[in-house]
């Protein structure tokens, strides 16, 4: 019934194709509040596709919405740079779907124990650069299963569920944001090519996780407040960013 639906849903998005069941797979099946990911591949079309319709319904009517805006407007607020996918659209309020990426994630070329030359690094470090330029934080980069090397050996960031603009924010935590993007670049590169990454960025990298740690097994009781504060109002209990702030930091 749901992949019906969302075949359906991809027919009134591009008319003129026609969609087949057989071409629709699941990826990752979600539970409770998550969405379950599909992928849809025919010869015109590769898709991602995140759908909540498995959901309860007071999570279809309430965070659902939320979490598949907060991608929607993260994607569109970083179209035309490298690294992101510029083809993307909303299927319905709890659907959205993007170009699906061909590559393998950080997350499994670390466990390979694989080895990325420094340039794939770097070209990821200014992309991250570029995307707080724009005045987004990804907020989940330390998870390197969100980062893609291409079959063209070029960094992609998925999954920007948990990114925000973070001029709303005072500069101290603005900063901290801007550090926790950058520090799962800097992660990435010490796994995968650790030889390579300079001195100035493995002493930030280390400096960040001291902060990291404290941030977590000591707690700053007014700031840990003022954060999860600061998610509720703005993201009215989006518990993507409230998991990213709390648990991945």
């Amino acid at each position: 019934m749901f992949e019906s639906s969302l075949l359906a849903q991809l027919q009134a998005q591009f008319p003129t194709h026609q969609f087949s069941h057989e071409s629709l797979s699941i990826v990752h099946t979600g539970r409770f509040a998550n969405a379950i990911v599909y992928r849809y591949k025919d010869s015109q079309f590769d898709f991602i596709i995140k759908d909540f319709q498995h959901s309860p319904w007071w999570v279809r009517k309430t965070i659902a919405p939320l979490f598949i805006n907060q991608e929607y407007k993260g994607l569109a607020r970083l179209q035309d740079v490298d690294g992101v996918v510029d083809n993307f659209c909303r299927l319905s309020p709890i659907a959205i779907a993007y170009d699906f990426i061909e590559g393998t994630p950080l997350k499994q070329l670390a466990q390979q124990q694989a080895h990325l030359p420094a340039r794939f690094f770097k070209d990821f470090e200014r992309m991250v650069a570029k995307m707080h330029r724009r005045g987004v934080v990804h907020l989940d980069l330390r998870n390197l299963g969100n980062v893609i090397c291409s079959k063209e050996g070029k960094p992609y960031i998925i999954d920007f569920q948990s990114a925000i603009r973070f001029s709303r924010f005072p500069r101290w935590l603005q900063r901290f944001m801007r550090g926790a993007d950058m520090s799962g670049v800097y992660k990435a590169w010490q796994k995968l090519a650790g030889d390579s990454l300079p001195q100035a960025k493995a002493d930030y990298l280390h400096d960040f996780n001291h902060v990291r740690k404290r941030w977590i097994l000591k707690g700053y009781p007014l700031h840990r407040a003022y954060v999860w504060c600061g998610g509720v109002v703005t993201q009215i209990l989006n518990s993507e960013f409230i998991r990213s702030i709390l648990e991945r930091f």
